[in-house]
């Protein structure tokens, strides 16, 4: 049986994770202050009801945060895990 495991790639994906979820964050910031200027003049019950959506909005994009970030974590932890078994392996064949 052969594992292989490429610890740069993963620390890669790592970081792109981040990357990518720095990027949405960003993404979604530049649409609320795009959208701020007609938000600001709306009244009524639509205008509530936009309000009460983009709530639900703003708690799945935390939500999805935290999820992006566990991922993250837990990806980098496996890497350094992998990384200390391969080192503690090659300690124990070279002697």
């Amino acid at each position: 049986m052969t594992i292989k495991y490429n610890f740069g790639q993963i620390e890669t994906l790592r970081s792109d994770i981040a990357v990518s979820t720095a990027q949405m964050n960003a993404n979604l910031a530049d649409l609320k202050a795009f959208l701020a200027p007609l938000v600001a003049d709306w009244t009524g019950s639509a205008a509530e009801a936009y309000q009460a959506q983009q709530r639900r909005w703003d708690e799945a994009a935390q939500g999805l945060n935290q999820v992006l970030e566990s991922i993250g974590r837990a990806v980098g932890s496996g890497n350094d895990q992998m990384a200390a078994a391969e080192r503690a392996a090659m300690n124990q064949w070279a002697g």
